[in-house]
């Protein structure tokens, strides 16, 4: 909830000029949808089994119904955009909501995993998005009112998009073998 409230109250509050408006929606938006997510983890979790395959789909499902809910609820669809005349950034705009929802979804269970295995990925992921948040408002509140629009955007959905790279070191380690605690030690979120 706490990656959903942050960049929530960028984009919404900040750049849409809502300082308060963005709070009940994200709650009304996210809550609902954290607790779909645990379910569907504990579907997959039921159906799978192999916790490497569990994660990475699990992932890939929620980044999916994000972009459903960023498409068909909020209005996002690359055909409603005015970035049709460049499919490229269409594109990445369209990855980077990916992976903000799959993010939201897949952060609590890194995050929670007590596993000796991913101590180092848990700590650097806690790092990257203390760091990552506060460059993301630094370059917002910097950049002045004519660009900040764009600049916080961009910020953004470089953040997102750079959480993957941990998100695929985390489901490589999950596929290596166990030392230390077993799996069944693991938080399931």
């Amino acid at each position: 909830m706490i990656v959903a409230i942050l960049e929530e109250f960028i984009t919404q509050g900040v750049l849409k000029r809502n300082p308060l408006g963005w709070i009940i929606p994200t709650f009304i938006a996210f809550l609902p949808f954290l607790l779909l997510a645990s379910q569907i983890r504990r579907v997959l979790l039921r159906r799978i089994g192999r916790e490497a395959r569990l994660d990475l789909e699990f992932y890939l499902v929620s980044g999916t119904i994000g972009l459903a809910v960023e498409w068909f609820l909020i209005g996002l669809a690359p055909w409603n955009l005015g970035l049709g005349t460049d499919p490229f950034l269409s594109i990445v705009f369209q990855i980077a909501m990916f992976s903000f929802w799959g993010s939201v979804a897949f952060v609590p269970k890194i995050i929670l995993d007590r596993r000796q295995l991913i101590i180092g990925s848990r700590r650097w992921l806690r790092r990257f998005l203390v760091i990552g948040f506060a460059s993301i408002y630094f370059v917002t509140f910097a950049s002045g009112r004519t660009f900040q629009f764009e600049v916080g955007i961009l910020s953004v959905m470089v953040f997102f998009l750079s959480l993957n790279l941990f998100f695929a070191k985390y489901l490589r380690t999950e596929g290596t073998p166990q030392q230390g605690p077993s799996k069944a030690q693991g938080v399931h979120v």
